[in-house]
Formats: C-alpha cells, structure tokens, sequence
C-alpha cells in the first residue's frame, strides 16, 4: 500500500500546481491521490462478497482410497480480483493429484496453493482427485486469499477459519494368514459361536455327542429313553475379545516412539476387531494410546452391535503415537468391566516386566490371554503359559502384496 508520506508528497504538489499555475505539478499530484484512493477502495472492498469453499466426496475412507476434492472460489461483486492467491493448509497424510503443493512451517502439513483471477460474478471451481496415503484424522483448513490492486501498489488478505475434516480407517490385513492356530477362538471357523451356556436356564434335551461334558447327562432322561441323553441350556455369553493396543514402542519412556511399529501394531489391532466382527463376536478397545483433538486414551466398551466395528476403527483412526499412561494402568481400569471368561488380545511391540506381570495377573482372573508381538523379532521378556505370536514381518507382506479387505 501506498506510504501515507506520498499522500502528503502529492498534496503538496498539487498545491504548489495550483499556486504556480504548474500543470504538470497538478497532474502528478491529482493521479498519485487517485491512485491512494482506489488502493484503500480496493483494500476495503476486494473480499467483499468473496465465498471460497471445499468438498469432499465422502469424510471417511481406508488407506488406499481415491475421493474426489473440490475447491470453488466465487466473486459475486462488480469489483475483479485481478488476482488472487488461495494459500490452504493441507495434512501430508493425503495425495492431491495434479495440485500445486508446498512445505509448510507447521509439522505434519503443507500448504495447497492456488493462484487465479475473477471477474465480476464469476465463479471458478478446481477438481482434484485426493488419496489417502496415511491413517489419521485429517484436517484441511483454514485458508487464506490475497489479493491486489490493479496497479500493483498494495495488496490485501483475508482468512477463512472453515476447516474440513478427513478421517482415514487403518490399513485391515487378513487375520487367517497371520500365524494363529486354528484351535484358538480367534482361529476358529467363522460364525456366531456361543462360549458358556447358563446351567440354571434348561431348554430340553437331546441324544448325547461325544463333544458334550458328562455332567450334563440327563440320566432321568436316559433311563427313560434307554439313550444317553444330554440338557440342552441357553446360551448367554458369546465371545468377548478385548483388543488392547499398547502405544508403546520401547521399554523406556524417554525413548522417542518409533513410527513403524506403531502404525504396524494399529494394523493388528483393526484386523483384530474386523476379524471378531466377521465372526459376530463382541469386542472392544483400550489402548494408552491418545487420541487426537481429545487428550484422554482409546476406550471402546464391549460391543457386538453393527456399529461396534466402525466405532472401533474411529477410535484407532484417531491414535496417535504418544502414550498417555502405561497399559497396565490402562488394563487395571478396564478388567473390573470385563466379563468372565473374556479373551485379551494385546497388541504390543515391546513387553515390558510389569507389562508381563498384568498378563500374569489377568490369567490368574481367569482370562484367557494371548499377545500378537508387532516388533521386530521376538519380544526380549519370555510369557509362561501365554501364546504370543510375533507377526510383524507377517503384516508387512501382506500390506505390500494383499488388498486392503474392508471396503
């Protein structure tokens, strides 16, 4: 913008114009006011009447998905913007196609920039086509636009604080081909399978399988029939898998979090839940992990309803790689709400002593424990009794050579 000091030049001269009867001291003082006039005009009224907007195709996706995005840009005033610059901030989580795309000084974004002109009520929208290349909860926004006058002696901005938001699920894995034992429950074939049945709520009976306990021999019945004859009782309690996902990636809290292992161990983890749910078992979540725009740690109650995956895979979409409170804390809270005979998946890349010392404790509660080691190698700490499969190299080749299975 024009120095107020060239104003007080220029008013000067046009008096000394006048005075000395100097045209050309007139002239160049009248167009220098002028030209101060339509600068502040132009500041005070160039995003009058502006609109600039976003749109996504959809706000939730998966690793690997394309969306489409659209950015529109309207000037519905008589006054042009002979140009403008739309200067968006963009998570580096996401791909734009085609989009003029900048570092930015914020960690984690970069800035989406736009440059162009409007005429009088004109309307300029651009299509890009987005990928999402990393889980998370994605902001874009806000933006800002400058602009300036017609003879490039000022310029003028405005923000717009709008932001959209991008939630991407984690990648999901096959669960089959990582390496579990068909006779776990997690192994087991799919399909509603009921865990305890309610000895107190009789149904009837039937002729007597090898598979059924012998304390469940009808003998009354038996003796009746001249068959074996079993009680058949209602079932009450399915399976219940409590996934719980250890932020953690090394053994000291002062060690910076190692990025790979988390997003592996957040891979198990979604792969767990979508399994228990393809089975139609109830699961949930509790993690130390935090969650983003929140502060407090994943917790998912225990679920089977047809939401519980969704809600599941939110909650893990939102992690973020900082631990918040050791998982035994985390444990200690949740396992008063367990229900008997509960199976806990915990996704680790690192068992720490006390870490191993809960598990114990857990097992002596009388549930069933087994661990899915996300870190390289074997875990340093030796389970007694506790199955712990490592399947980190299992789920790197399947993210680099298998499609993502959710849709």
């Amino acid at each position: 913008m024009l120095n107020d000091l060239w104003l007080i030049i220029s008013g000067i001269l046009v008096i000394i114009g006048l005075v000395a009867s100097q045209g050309l001291l007139l002239v160049i003082g009248s167009l220098v006011i002028i030209v101060w006039l339509l600068t502040r005009v132009w500041d005070r009224y160039a995003f009058r009447r502006v609109t600039h907007s976003r749109r996504l195709s959809r706000h939730r996706a998966f690793i690997g998905d394309s969306l489409e995005y659209t950015v529109t840009l309207s000037n519905d005033k008589l006054l042009p913007l002979i140009w403008v610059d739309i200067e968006d901030t963009f998570p580096v989580g996401l791909e734009l196609a085609g989009a003029n795309l900048r570092p930015y000084s914020s960690e984690g974004t970069q800035q989406h920039n736009i440059t162009a002109s409007l005429l009088p009520y004109q309307q300029v929208t651009w299509k890009y086509t987005l990928r999402c290349k990393a889980r998370g909860y994605h902001r874009i926004g806000p933006v800002r636009l400058r602009s300036g006058d017609i003879f490039g002696f000022g310029s003028a901005e405005t923000r717009f604080p709008e932001a959209d938001y991008l939630l991407v699920y984690p990648r999901i894995v096959d669960l089959q081909k990582l390496v579990l034992p068909a006779a776990h429950p997690l192994g087991a074939a799919r399909g509603p399978q009921p865990l305890r049945r309610d000895t107190s709520r009789y149904l009837g009976q039937r002729d007597y399988q090898p598979t059924d306990p012998m304390k469940h021999i009808d003998w009354k019945a038996t003796a009746r029939v001249q068959r074996l004859q079993t009680k058949l009782f209602e079932p009450v309690v399915s399976h219940n898998i409590l996934v719980a996902l250890n932020a953690a990636t090394s053994e000291h809290p002062w060690e910076p979090s190692n990025r790979r292992l988390f997003e592996r161990a957040v891979t198990v983890a979604a792969s767990v839940a979508n399994d228990a749910a393809g089975r139609g078992w109830s699961f949930g979540l509790v993690s130390n992990a935090v969650a983003t725009y929140s502060g407090k740690w994943l917790s998912v109650p225990l679920g089977a309803s047809a939401s519980q995956l969704p809600l599941v895979l939110e909650a893990l979409a939102m992690a973020g790689p900082y631990v918040l409170a050791p998982l035994l804390e985390v444990l200690r809270s949740a396992r008063d709400a367990l229900p008997p005979g509960a199976t806990l998946v915990l996704v680790s890349s690192v068992v720490t002593e006390a870490l191993a010392q809960e598990i114990v404790e857990m097992k002596a509660r009388g549930y069933l424990v087994l661990v899915l080691y996300t870190g390289d190698g074997l875990p340093r700490l030796k389970l007694p009794r506790v199955p712990v499969y490592p399947v980190g190299q299992s789920v790197d080749l399947q993210e680099e050579h298998e499609p993502i299975l959710a849709d």
